[in-house]
């Protein structure tokens, strides 16, 4: 029943961050606990934030024996976080059990803040203009891992500060720890949980098509973000290998299908990068392609990367693509990305040193 829940090696004690209500009622039945005992200890866990089972005021002491015998609540470490110029920008760097690391950002925009949160420990797709691809994958995270870091940096807020928007956009790709995300997802929605709305957490793919098909089914109605960053599959098959295996086509119709079934306008993000897809015949094949889907284009001038050969394209002719694109597509968002010089923005997240 809990075989993927990570364990203490050392105690044997199952890790509670991350289980959902169901899983917490088993393990309390396992203990001969009350279930309604669960929807408490969850509280605890997932909103109040709190790891020590003696400050759990409303369980009794045996209950509370009970639990510190056989279970603990996993906390991801901070060792470092760093605040870009502008102090819009905060990266943290996150130690995990096993001492494997990643990265969130918390981006501050006027009364939004926005935390930018990771699904994995580096990347497996190898897109060519990102920083965490080069560092390789190294294993999913765990639905507890997932959510702690929005816990945890909920710890170094004032107490008038509050997160208000979610986007899993950090380092892997969502869809391919499906389960995990789609279990952490879960607990970020519960109002018993981390209580966020459907509308403010987004989560951006690469293009798992099989995946997006299946995220619309589940009913969690949370806004997609598709990478798309090309019109045509041999540009984005040299960019983005993941689309030999998932063509454009294909990862149109998918998100035609996920804006239909879950009535969210989706997304399409596309990195402007120079002179390899902001020309004006770029913005046209991709104003052709998306056509008849409900969606709007979120337009990312490149954010540079150490040692990779990519730029930036120059402001007027960034301003070109955009007026382009609109009102031939049905809405264009031009989004200056927050915290490059700290290495916190799209597709620059690569573990920086202690």
């Amino acid at each position: 029943m809990f075989s993927r829940i990570s364990k203490d090696m050392n105690e044997n004690k199952l890790n509670l961050k991350g289980l959902n209500l169901k899983e917490l009622e088993e393990f309390l039945a396992q203990l001969s606990e009350k279930k309604y005992k669960a929807r408490q200890l969850f509280k605890w866990i997932h909103n109040k934030g709190l790891t020590d089972f003696e400050k759990m005021s409303d369980l009794s002491k045996t209950l509370r024996a009970k639990l510190k015998e056989k279970s603990y609540v996993q906390s991801i470490k901070k060792l470092k976080s760093v605040k870009s110029k502008d102090r819009s920008s905060e990266k943290y760097l996150f130690e995990l059990e096993d001492k494997e690391k990643i990265e969130s950002v918390l981006i501050e925009d006027l009364k939004r803040k926005t935390l930018c949160i990771s699904t994995q420990v580096g990347c497996a797709l190898g897109c060519v203009f990102c920083a965490t691809g080069r560092m390789g994958f190294k294993r999913n995270l765990i639905s507890g891992e997932i959510v702690d870091q929005i816990i945890s940096i909920k710890r170094y807020l004032k107490p008038d500060e509050k997160i208000t928007h979610l986007v899993l956009m950090g380092m892997g790709e969502p869809l391919l720890n499906y389960e995990n995300t789609l279990k952490a997802i879960k607990i970020m929605k519960s109002e018993l949980g981390l209580g966020f709305a459907a509308r403010k957490i987004t989560l951006s793919t690469a293009g798992i098509v099989p995946k997006i098909y299946q995220l619309a089914e589940e009913g969690v109605k949370i806004k997609l973000a598709v990478s798309l960053n090309a019109a045509n599959d041999d540009l984005r098959s040299h960019l983005m290998p993941i689309n030999k295996k998932f063509p454009i086509k294909e990862l149109l119709e998918a998100a035609r299908y996920y804006a239909k079934k879950t009535a969210q306008r989706m997304t399409f993000e596309y990195l402007l990068i120079k002179d390899t897809n902001d020309s004006k015949k770029d913005a046209l094949e991709l104003s052709k392609i998306i056509r008849g889907i409900s969606c709007k284009i979120n337009l990312i001038p490149y954010n540079k990367v150490p040692d990779l050969p990519y730029e930036k394209p120059d402001e007027d002719r960034i301003k070109n693509f955009r007026d382009l694109l609109y009102p031939r597509c049905p809405a264009v968002t031009l989004r200056m990305s927050k915290g490059e010089d700290i290495q916190a923005a799209c597709g620059q997240l690569r573990i920086m040193s202690q």
